[in-house]
């Protein structure tokens, strides 16, 4: 039952999803020339807080990234202030970002193409509280009836 009501939790608590104005922050904040892609950050062609999981990504986390535009700002400015290097190359990610660079991945540029969905998803995908929720109710289900040697003594 535990495990059931945790996984309803979870889905309703809010993730550091991608969100349209998070590269727009990021790139004022830096007076970068463009926006970032949204593949600065997550992986896999999707956005979503479950693809958040570049190195800059955590190091954006690391600095207090989480759903709101103003933790873009205060871990963008914390990277900056750090010098964070996500990728070893020798150039803090905040010039990276400046110049077009992937912070990523060293000697690279930035793949201009976004995520499938683009940076218009914020917080869970579709249908993940009730996914979820679904996953709970088994867990508690399953956990209620007896096992089948207690059902058969």
């Amino acid at each position: 039952m535990v495990l059931g009501v945790g996984a309803a939790m979870l889905s309703w608590a809010p993730a550091a999803g991608a969100r349209e104005e998070f590269p727009g922050v990021i790139a004022r904040e830096l007076n970068a020339p463009q926006d970032p892609p949204c593949s600065v950050c997550h992986l896999g062609g999707k956005t979503s807080g479950a693809t958040v999981f570049t190195p800059f990504a955590w190091s954006m986390r690391a600095h207090g990234l989480s759903g709101s535009p103003d933790s873009v700002v205060s871990a963008i400015r914390g990277v900056k202030a750090d010098g964070v290097d996500s990728d070893g190359d020798g150039v803090p990610d905040w010039q990276e970002i400046v110049a077009g660079t992937n912070p990523n991945a060293p000697g690279s540029g930035i793949d201009g193409a976004d995520p499938q969905l683009g940076c218009r998803v914020a917080g869970r995908g579709p249908g993940s509280g009730a996914a979820a929720l679904l996953v709970g109710a088994l867990v508690w289900l399953n956990r209620r009836r007896p096992s089948r040697s207690a059902r058969r003594g």
